[in-house]
């Protein structure tokens, strides 16, 4: 069952729109929670992909990849259906070519969403781990602007892993190969390549562009990684949204480094340049966080 207050009711019906304050998304996501702290186990199934012949997920790829709104009244996620959600700030700390919230010093108040991209949440199984981020140009939490986003994974047809606070998630994930997984990674691959270049890139230009004068020289990297901070404590939880629940496992937040390069997606590269990180000190498993919130997608330029 689901608790939604009048405040969070109000908000959807009055401004779900393509820009929004902090603390407005900050409602839809905190405010909307499971009752007794449930985790829901959405199922993810090709077999909810085209539903009466309509194409369920050609049309949440295209409204992914055009409209920029930051949420909804409700959006059933087809495959990233079951997350956790964090609200933290963004931080930019080295040196570095790249423009707009990538400039060092840059800091940006942050939501964001962890998830997996099948119905799979424990370690048990193979899993397809993503990490999307809302980028707020602004430290004023009642500012209305628009956002930034992001989308990394770290494997398309998911792989064992341990661990969430272990692996390792990119614009440019490594595509992997699980016999089960090929008809269901296809009929994605396929969906997002009818509507851009390169369905496996998510360029993270916006980042980039956010908080840039007309006149100014946008430039921005080509390659994008988010990865926990070695100094983060491991716990053994069996669900990943237990693993990352900071009211349970992480009192003190968490810490999630920024790495960037222009020449390769090879996690194993030394060209990777950590410049900044994500800090989050709250976290939320809830109907807003997996049935609201939305992360635009931007097309390849």
């Amino acid at each position: 069952m689901l608790k939604i207050s009048f405040i969070s009711i109000f908000l959807i019906i009055q401004s779900a729109h393509a820009a929004s304050s902090f603390n407005e998304v900050k409602n839809i996501v905190f405010n909307n929670v499971y009752e007794n702290d449930q985790l829901p186990h959405y199922e993810v199934s090709t077999a909810n992909f085209v539903v009466n012949g309509f194409n369920r997920l050609l049309d949440r790829a295209t409204r992914t990849l055009n409209e920029t709104n930051d949420y909804y009244p409700k959006i059933d996620k087809l495959v990233h259906a079951n997350g956790i959600c964090f609200s933290g700030v963004w931080t930019i700390t080295k040196d570095n070519p790249y423009s707009g919230l990538f400039k060092k010093g840059s800091q940006a108040l942050f939501i964001g969403r962890a998830s997996a991209a099948t119905s799979s949440t424990t370690s048990y199984d193979s899993r397809s781990l993503g990490f999307a981020g809302k980028i707020f140009p602004t430290m004023n939490p009642n500012q209305i602007v628009e956002t930034a986003n992001f989308f990394v994974i770290d494997n398309l047809m998911g792989k064992k892993t341990e661990h969430y606070l272990e692996t390792t998630m990119t614009n440019k994930p490594e595509l992997g190969f699980k016999l089960g997984s090929i008809g269901f990674a296809l009929k994605v691959f396929n969906i997002f390549k009818d509507l851009d270049k390169d369905p496996g890139y998510r360029p993270v230009y916006p980042i980039a562009e956010a908080s840039q004068q007309p006149s100014e020289r946008v430039s921005t990297p080509k390659f994008f990684m988010i990865k926990a901070d070695s100094r983060v404590t491991k716990n053994y939880e069996i669900d990943f949204r237990d693993e990352l629940s900071i009211e349970k496992n992480h009192p003190g937040g968490l810490v999630f480094n920024v790495l960037v390069n222009d020449s390769t997606s090879d996690l194993n590269s030394s060209e990777w340049n950590k410049i900044g990180q994500i800090t989050v000190n709250q976290s939320t498993v809830s109907y807003g966080c997996d049935k609201q919130l939305h992360f635009h997608h931007p097309k390849i330029k």
